[in-house]
């Protein structure tokens, strides 16, 4: 089987395969730039250097920057359908419904490891494209949705998945921890895990579940000992100039959500924020000094949520439940924070490298309170011991953090605290019937 967006190719030159060749390229260019600078802060002239090519060149392949928009986000939604559906339609007719769900999987990891800058870029632009070519690439993605949807309901009727779970929540879970996959996973790092073995544990994780019988025996819903967001406590007179601040940062994360970090200008969030643009001199240095308040918020925020929840819990707790208890507290605060957490993952890889240093100690700090509580769990039993926990790290973390992309609360069936303990139970107990 080929792997996305291999073309079959004969013994023969065929006329025209020196411009499909550079119209390919252009393509990955385009996906890897896009990638990195957004929609509205990527220019042709980027591209075309990217692509090692003259910027006349694009507009004999694509007439305008819409139109190579248009076709990378086709490209990269087209190419994943065709990969997966193929896989799947390739499997012998006596298949179970379960184990066509599982090639599935596999297939969409692998095609979004095979297309990961087009996987990102899509991302990262979709908000900022005009309407009409969001609109196509919105209809592309809910043909693979319903094609998904009746894999998971077939497995589900048939018996093979739990029927106390919700389809799309977790279809959803499990995709942006694959999505997500391209920005952790590196397969070509020496003794690195392989992409067969990133498919098996990702099996591992959602179809049967991380917590041994023991542990599910100790699980209990620990969404309620989740700790509620804490105020910042402000002198009288330092509390106007801190909201103004908040106001700044409030704006500021919708406009990069929106525009990436190439195409945010201080004057949209400016105006955003209903302020002159002089004005946010008075609290910010630069553009740079901002978005690195930002990103800086976004991980206390989180951090502090999750870290007053496990130490609010009674000392006795069990392991898997301090974990549980981990999980809820991340996903309740990505949620509250929802344009912070979603401009922080799109602008991520586009902001200056001094700016991504600031954060980086406080992501090392946090991802070290789950690497100690996920191996306390498996220390006492109450998770399975041939998990690799940095996979499983990252693949949760992926996981909760793509929520923000997908989940609306004002249309979703499940509240943000029934969608946190949804997520526990998918991932200690699987989807999978044992």
């Amino acid at each position: 089987m080929r792997s996305p967006g291999t073309a079959a190719t004969t013994g023969r030159t065929r006329p025209g395969r020196k411009a499909l060749a550079t119209r390919g390229r252009i393509l990955d260019a385009a996906a890897k730039v896009f990638r990195q600078n957004g929609y509205t802060g990527t220019r042709l002239s980027d591209i075309a250097a990217a692509a090692n090519t003259q910027a006349g060149s694009l507009y004999y392949h694509f007439a305008s920057r819409e139109d190579l928009v248009r076709e990378v986000l086709r490209v990269a939604q087209e190419r994943t359908n065709d990969f997966v559906m193929r896989r799947v339609d390739s499997l012998p007719e006596s298949t179970s419904s379960l184990d066509r769900l599982r090639e599935a999987f596999a297939a969409h990891l692998a095609a979004v490891l095979e297309i990961g800058d087009y996987t990102a870029a899509t991302l990262r632009i979709l908000g900022q494209v005009p309407e009409e070519i969001r609109a196509s690439t919105l209809e592309l993605q809910r043909e693979y949705g319903l094609y998904f949807k009746h894999l998971f309901e077939s497995a589900r009727d048939d018996g093979s998945l739990r029927a106390d779970l919700d389809i799309y929540a977790c279809r959803m879970m499990i995709l942006g921890a694959m999505n997500a996959s391209p920005d952790w996973f590196h397969p070509e790092r020496p003794k690195g895990l392989t992409v067969a073995g990133l498919v098996e544990q990702f099996d591992a994780i959602f179809m049967a579940g991380i917590a041994t019988k023991k542990g599910n025996r100790r699980r209990s819903n620990m969404v309620d000992r989740v700790a509620d967001p804490a105020p910042t406590p402000q002198a009288p007179a330092e509390t106007r100039a801190a909201a103004t601040i908040v106001r700044i940062l409030d704006a500021a994360a919708r406009v990069f959500r929106e525009n990436g970090y190439a195409g945010a200008r201080l004057v949209d969030i400016a105006t955003e924020a209903d302020m002159q643009t002089g004005s946010l001199y008075y609290h910010f240095d630069s553009r740079e000094d901002l978005v690195s308040h930002l990103l800086r918020n976004a991980w206390h925020h989180t951090d502090d949520m999750v870290r007053r929840s496990v130490e609010g819990l009674p000392a006795r707790t069990a392991p898997i439940n301090r974990l549980c208890t981990v999980m809820s507290a991340h996903m309740l605060s990505i949620l509250s924070e929802a344009n912070y957490t979603s401009a922080m993952l799109r602008i991520l890889g586009q902001v200056p490298d001094e700016v991504r240093a600031t954060i980086g100690p406080l992501q090392r700090t946090y991802l070290e309170l789950w690497r100690e509580l996920l191996s306390e769990a498996q220390s006492a039993g109450d998770i399975r011991s041939d998990l690799d926990l940095s996979v499983v790290l990252m693949v949760l973390n992926g996981a909760l953090n793509w929520t923000v992309e997908w989940y609306q609360p004002d249309t979703s069936n499940l509240t943000p605290a029934e969608l946190a303990e949804e997520f526990c139970k998918l991932v200690f107990e699987g989807m999978a019937v044992h």
